[in-house]
């Protein structure tokens, strides 16, 4: 039996960082303690996992600095109260006008200024606040359009969806946190070091999958749990079935808060004629029913899963292959252009190869 391999000290991590990082050794100790929380062995593999897309989300800054961040968020403020109509420039402005308590300027000025995710979060954070508590005392309802302009509306607006140094979701972090912590505070964390370090990596390594390479699991950092293994059925039904459905890794439509939808995807849809055709034994309830554990390692233990699997090494003649990059687009405010989940996942695993490279010259 070949012995495990050797576990990294904070020193060998801190010289697998690129060059330019500041503070290594503090960044190595913040990788090292969310693998030992996962309980996830620390050898060169993972940690360089790790370094890997904390490199490409934020070259190493825990609190990212967004380029044309006062920009963007105005856009979305003004295309929004623009839906509106007049009543909605209008409450927006006023809104805008205001000072938080204990603030010289007002939201307009500081909106001004920000630079870094952590200055807009806690800035919208604030403007909820006001306008919940200060601005119905100020405003009729009337001039508010109150069943219109309101705090949801805003809190939608905020293009922090993802923070920290590895830009791990928002609501995942507070899905892994207390049931009774507030967000807020969950994402003050996510500007640490450290809590930025401990949930993305969680996100990254906090699940079993059979991926064979790292590049699959990068994917799946972008596109969601079991993305690249499920984007690999999609593609396999795509075949049996002569379609050319997207396969993006989500066999279910889902709504903005991760729920599943009630109205069938086209993947379920085709699901339901491979069953048709090739399956009818496999009953439509529990073909439905098996597709609920898609963003879970369950799904493998599903008869929907062998069924496809099954039937596609007996008709196309090959062994069905367990992964494939998802084909998804990426929109953000946060990108100057649209990328794709491909090139995330590729981006990531150069930066991976790199650092295992400067491990390997280390060890020799």
């Amino acid at each position: 039996m070949a012995p495990p391999p050797p576990r990294l000290t904070v020193a060998q991590v801190a010289r697998l960082l690129p060059p330019s990082v500041k503070e290594p050794e503090g960044w190595s100790r913040d990788v090292l303690s969310a693998l030992e929380q996962l309980r996830v062995y620390p050898s060169a593999e993972p940690v360089c996992q790790v370094l890997a897309v904390i490199e490409q989300e934020s070259g190493f800054q825990a609190n990212p600095v967004v380029k044309g961040l006062p920009r963007i968020v105005r856009q979305r403020l003004e295309a929004y109260a623009g839906r509106l109509g007049v009543v909605g420039r209008k409450a927006l402005q006023a809104l805008l006008e205001h000072r938080a308590p204990g603030q010289s300027l007002s939201f307009e000025k500081r909106l001004q200024q920000v630079r870094t995710e952590r200055d807009l979060d806690r800035l919208f954070r604030e403007l909820l606040t006001a306008y919940e508590e200060q601005y119905p005392a100020v405003y009729t309802a009337a001039d508010l359009a109150s069943e219109l302009f309101t705090s949801r509306g805003l809190a939608d607006l905020n293009p922090i969806t993802t923070a920290g140094s590895m830009q791990v979701s928002v609501r995942y972090a507070v899905e892994q946190s207390d049931e009774d912590r507030p967000e807020a505070e969950v994402r003050e964390e996510m500007y640490t070091r450290a809590g930025g370090v401990r949930f993305g990596t969680s996100r990254l390594l906090g699940y079993e999958a059979g991926y064979e390479l790292p590049l699959y699991r990068f994917a799946d950092y972008n596109a969601g749990f079991y993305a690249s293994r499920n984007a690999a059925l999609q593609a396999q039904v795509n075949e049996l079935m002569g379609l050319k459905l997207t396969a993006d890794g989500d066999l279910l439509l889902y709504g903005a808060e991760g729920e599943p939808r009630d109205e069938d995807s086209r993947t379920l849809t085709a699901l339901l004629a491979f069953r048709a055709r090739y399956a009818p034994k496999l009953s439509e309830r529990q073909l439905r029913k098996d597709v609920l554990e898609e963003k879970k390692a369950d799904f493998e233990e599903t008869e929907t899963w062998r069924a496809v699997k099954r039937t596609y090494e007996r008709v196309k003649g090959k062994r069905p292959a367990y992964a494939q990059l998802p084909e998804v687009v990426i929109r953000s405010p946060k990108l100057s252009g649209e990328k794709s989940t491909g090139w995330f996942a590729r981006s990531v695993d150069q930066r991976f190869q790199r650092c295992m490279t400067r491990y390997r010259a280390q060890a020799k």
